[in-house]
């Protein structure tokens, strides 16, 4: 009963490490990688991986107290609907393809690749990772 409470708080629940096959890519290529989802102490639900391209760049607004603003560019739900047992791992393949056109990364300019697992009635565990842009 515990393992269970804790797990719903985020304490010995599921870990989630994307792992890009090259962090490294230019603007029109695809982008490889696989999520990798590891099981906590308790069996958990994971409905859906919502992954997320994002670009962060560096803006002076009057309208806004922050210079780093985050626009989104591509996202990829992959659905699972499955239960992943305690201490069971799960790979699991994508791929998201990165606009012809856009910034390239250098001090003004970010990309990044942020992984949710969502989960029923649980914290959802993230990861992000950084890309560079050529």
């Amino acid at each position: 009963m515990w393992k269970k409470f804790f797990s719903s708080i985020g304490i010995g629940s599921v870990k989630v490490d994307t792992i890009l096959h090259d962090k490294k890519v230019a603007l029109g290529e695809t982008i490889q990688g696989d999520v990798v989802i590891y099981g906590g102490q308790t069996d958990e639900p994971i409905q859906k991986i919502h992954l997320l391209l994002y670009l962060q760049y560096e803006e002076v607004r009057k309208d806004s107290d922050f210079s780093w603003h985050d626009k989104h560019i591509d996202e990829l739900t992959i659905v699972v609907n499955r239960h992943i047992k305690a201490g069971e791992n799960e790979r699991i393949p994508f791929t998201i393809k990165i606009p012809d056109e856009g910034p390239r990364t250098g001090e003004k300019h970010k990309w990044f690749l942020k992984t949710t697992v969502l989960i029923n009635q649980s914290v959802d565990p993230t990861d992000e990772d950084e890309l560079m842009i050529v």
